[in-house]
């Protein structure tokens, strides 16, 4: 180790430039980096920016060697059975660029020493069950222990071992998953509670709710008691299962299907606030359309909460959603029609003026213009639901056809009349 450690001293004495040259100054001043010389001048590429000097005030370039240079020198001083000296310069291979060579030499180290835990730890390995493997199947054994129930091992082995070899990334979040759901599982439930809600500050979307409906039911529970209603799984009954994974009554939270009814339990009191708020829209849809609107708005927003606790649980609620809100943006656009046919009626008038004339077709274009805009509203409504809404997704694109051959007409007819 100690001739590991003077190979490191020597190699970082040597500057970290990629080549990194040094001048003389006629008055003995000298600099460290990338030196150029062009049209007379002598430049000098430094981490803080360029200087450049007349080649006349230049008494020497001395050019220093690359990294690879160096690297190459120190291994042929080093002793190469020396697992140690060999992982030192691995180590500072990596760190001025080099990582193909660096981790060829961490290779090298393995097949000298193959229980090298530095070594391993940069190749992105985990000791696990007297084996070296990679984080990732590292990840796939903690899934399995978690669902065999071992969370002894998991917290005093195999968690702090992946924790210690990803510190951040998705890698990083997955594990962090594992250890909330191993201290759940292990009846740590405050703990798990702020595993949770720190999980549910780190993502987005449907898992950051979900994250933190966890959080919350557990902090709701701090003993971990949960009282069941009705039988799990929900068909139990209904199939004449002789006894169901969870029978009602008081149930503990670190059963993962007691925790998957309190979900069941939170996302049906989220469409139970979602269906009162769209029973409010639908009363205000003819008085109040845009009130309607922000009711809708709302549900829509309890609905994302269920669906992100029980996949689509809350789909059909989706599609009533659209298909009202689709109604709502139809009958604004018919009264854009009806200005049009209004406008239309006025072509045959006599005496019109080719100025009148052309205001008049630009404000059936303005008409059409805004048909179109509503169309594409409804397009984009009925999107998500292409095979619950087929029907009113056809009517819309053949309003779209005849709006887009009128305005086709309507374009031509002011081009003609320049």
């Amino acid at each position: 180790m100690k001739r590991a450690a003077i190979a490191l001293l020597v190699l970082t004495s040597l500057p970290a430039w990629g080549l990194s040259d040094r001048i003389v100054l006629n008055d003995g001043r000298t600099f460290e980096g990338i030196v150029t010389q062009t049209d007379g001048k002598v430049f000098v590429e430094m981490a803080y920016g360029t200087i450049s000097f007349p080649a006349s005030e230049v008494d020497s370039i001395e050019r220093m060697p690359t990294p690879t240079e160096r690297l190459d020198s120190q291994l042929a001083r080093i002793d190469r059975t020396d697992a140690d000296a060999v992982f030192e310069l691995a180590v500072w291979a990596q760190g001025v660029g080099l990582s193909t060579r660096g981790g060829q030499l961490l290779q090298d180290v393995i097949a000298l020493s193959s229980d090298h835990p530095e070594a391993r730890r940069l190749l992105g390995q985990i000791k696990a069950d007297g084996k070296w493997i990679a984080v990732a199947a590292g990840i796939q054994l903690a899934r399995a222990k978690l669902q065999a129930g071992k969370y002894g091992d998991l917290q005093t082995d195999l968690l702090p071992a992946l924790k210690a070899a990803t510190s951040e990334g998705k890698l990083a979040l997955e594990i962090e998953d594992i250890e909330a759901h191993t201290r759940l599982g292990a009846k740590q439930f405050a703990k798990a509670a702020k595993a949770f809600a720190g999980l549910a500050g780190k993502h987005t979307g449907p898992a950051a709710v979900r994250y933190a409906t966890i959080a919350t039911i557990l902090a709701d529970h701090p003993k971990g008691l949960y009282v069941v209603v009705g039988t799990y799984p929900p068909t139990a009954d209904l199939f004449g299962l002789a006894e169901p994974a969870v029978k009602p009554g008081p149930a503990s939270l670190a059963r993962p299907e007691v925790l998957k009814i309190a979900l069941r339990d939170a996302a049906r009191a989220a469409v139970k606030l979602g269906q009162t708020l769209l029973t409010e829209g639908k009363t205000l849809e003819l008085t109040e359309p845009e009130a309607a609107k922000a009711k809708y708005a709302l549900a829509e927003k309890r609905f994302d909460t269920a669906d992100a606790l029980v996949a689509r649980i809350a789909f059909n609620y989706r599609v009533e959603i659209a298909r009202r809100r689709i109604g709502m943006v139809s009958k604004a656009m018919t009264a854009e029609a009806a200005k049009f046919d209004q406008l239309m009626g006025q072509l045959g008038q006599r005496d019109m003026t080719p100025a009148a004339y052309r205001d008049l077709i630009l404000r059936m274009m303005r008409a059409l213009n805004n048909a179109k805009a509503d169309i594409e509203t409804m397009l984009q409504l009925a999107g998500p639901f292409q095979r619950e809404l087929a029907i009113e997704i056809l009517d819309i694109k053949l309003r779209l056809e005849r709006v887009d051959k009128l305005r086709a007409v309507l374009t031509k007819e002011l081009h003609d009349k320049r």
